[in-house]
């Protein structure tokens, strides 16, 4: 299962609330951070535990400039077809319009 990490650019973007970010929000609001390939099934819960409680959880970095080093309130998971929204406590389902 492919995982794809993207950092939001401007925290402050309104994005929080709704439950829905479009294809041309990802490619320009967001930098994609972090890909990895998992081989055993893994939950979206405990791949943001391990995100959120590791200090450097990314390695090398795929772009030198990052907005932030750890994962934040807005950042986006892709985990397969599905794209989740982390929140300040856990994570949120959301649309790819």
């Amino acid at each position: 299962m492919k995982i794809r990490i993207y950092f939001c650019k401007e925290p402050d973007a309104g994005l929080l609330m709704k439950g829905r970010v479009s294809s041309q929000a990802l490619g320009t609001i967001y930098d994609l951070v972090w890909e990895s390939e998992f081989k055993n099934l893994i939950t979206i819960g405990k791949l943001w535990l391990k995100l959120d409680g590791a200090p450097a959880p990314f390695g090398i970095a795929l772009k030198e400039k990052r907005s932030h080093d750890t994962i934040a309130p807005g950042d986006i998971i892709e985990m397969g077809k599905e794209f989740y929204m982390v929140m300040e406590v856990g994570v949120k389902k959301i649309e790819l319009a």
